[in-house]
């Protein structure tokens, strides 16, 4: 069954169809939300959160790319609304008057985003050879696991295995740094 078929079936709440997006999707959703939420038990929740609306919503579903950007962009979205939410309540608690100048701030800023950027292009750097270039084609150029299969003259299987991959290790090589990753995450979602 390929993506367009089943998506056709589930639109009709087939759910052979749901069961096999599911499937075939619910693994890199929870390791694409654990990179920012650094919680399986979070990321899970998240996860099936989104396959809920994703049947909820499967008559009227508007998928432009392809499912998994779709689903990546819910999580992102979701991820999103749930730092704002944990985020007021920090901020809230914080006394202002001991706040330091914004131009301290501002320039700590800067320093942090540099290391946090060096340290996540070394983690890149780590990967395997064809999982790196594999997720530098998925991430940095944006282009599709059919894309990338049919340049690299591979099946989007492999090309899916290979991503999960990347994924993994990543989350391995930068679990130290989810919280500021997430925040610089944030950031970088506001000013595109």
């Amino acid at each position: 069954m390929s993506e367009t078929e089943a998506l056709q079936l589930l639109a009709m709440g087939d759910m052979t169809a749901y069961r096999y997006l599911f499937d075939h999707n619910f693994s890199d959703l929870c390791n694409f939300l654990l990179i920012y939420l650094h919680s399986r038990e979070l990321a899970e929740e998240i996860a099936l959160e989104i396959f809920t609306y994703v049947w909820e919503r499967r008559e009227t579903l508007q998928v432009k790319a392809t499912f998994k950007a779709f689903l990546f962009s819910s999580a992102k979205n979701r991820a999103i609304s749930l730092y704002r939410k944990e985020q007021k309540k920090l901020f809230t608690s914080i006394d202002h008057a001991q706040s330091i100048s914004g131009e301290d701030t501002s320039s700590a800023f800067s320093i942090e985003n540099v290391e946090l950027r060096e340290i996540i292009n070394s983690a890149i750097e780590k990967l395997p050879v064809k999982s790196k270039q594999i997720y530098l084609m998925a991430w940095e150029q944006n282009l599709s696991h059919k894309e990338i299969a049919e340049k690299m003259g591979i099946t989007p299987k492999t090309v899916e295995n290979h991503v999960g991959i990347a994924l993994r290790k990543l989350r391995e090589s930068l679990s130290p740094y989810y919280h500021q990753i997430f925040i610089l995450f944030l950031i970088m979602s506001f000013y595109k």
